[in-house]
């Protein structure tokens, strides 16, 4: 069986230095303007967490402060991330994701991947696909959970309803969290501070660093959204 692929993130508003690294693509924001570089980090699991090294531009240790999150053959953990990035110190959160089962692109039309990370004890990760041929986020299939305290919440049913701008990039969003055995809905809202569009192979993948409000609580994260793109017709 193969290693799972790993994805890091990291939300540093002390230093104005945020960033996503996967195999394959960085993205930094240095003073919320983004800097894309065009390979991705050396990542690696270490005894206590994990490690992501680009050079000069990225050296970064992950460790692991919560119960991982499991989302669908998707594990996220909340971090606590120290290191540098870009010349700058980095004393942050961030979250490592690991995809143990890739996703069946022929059945889906999109991804979409929230974090909002309020402190130690309180974030929320979500994921949510978009099966083929779906109208819209009515359709889609939504895993979220929350940390709360030393503890990982269950979120029974998750909507995430999303403002876009003209080029289908999120620049807003509401969330609405019911969890078991409560008579309400939790819920949190979020605006972009930051975004970067990609097109890679068959894919576009639109990054954006959101400052988020989670029952009550600043925090910061991310919203990614990841589309298939068809193919052109032939002619």
């Amino acid at each position: 069986m193969s290693a799972p692929a790993l994805a890091l993130s990291f939300f540093d508003s002390a230093h104005d230095i945020h960033g996503t690294a996967r195999s394959g693509m960085t993205i930094l924001f240095e003073d919320r303007r983004p800097i894309a570089l065009p390979e991705g980090p050396e990542l690696e699991a270490t005894g206590g967490g994990w490690r992501a090294q680009l050079g000069d531009k990225l050296s970064l240790e992950f460790e692991g402060i919560a119960p991982a999150a499991e989302l669908g053959g998707v594990r996220v953990h909340v971090a606590r991330v120290r290191g540098e990035a870009a010349g700058r110190p980095v004393d942050c959160l961030g979250t490592v994701s690991e995809t143990e089962v890739p996703p069946q692109w022929e059945e889906l039309d999109a991804i979409r991947s929230l974090s909002a990370l309020v402190d130690e004890q309180h974030a929320l990760v979500a994921l949510a696909r978009r099966p083929r041929g779906a109208v819209g986020h009515g359709d889609e299939e939504v895993v979220a959970a929350l940390v709360e305290d030393d503890a990982l919440l269950e979120v029974e049913t998750a909507r995430i309803s999303t403002v876009y701008d003209s080029g289908g990039r999120q620049r807003s969003a509401g969330l609405e969290l019911w969890l078991p055995g409560e008579d309400y809905p939790r819920r949190g809202s979020g605006l972009v501070i930051a975004g970067s569009s990609l097109d890679l192979d068959a894919f576009q993948v639109h990054v954006a660093i959101f400052r988020w409000r989670l029952d009550g609580r600043e925090g910061i994260g991310a919203y990614e959204l990841m589309l298939r793109m068809e193919p052109p017709a032939a002619a």
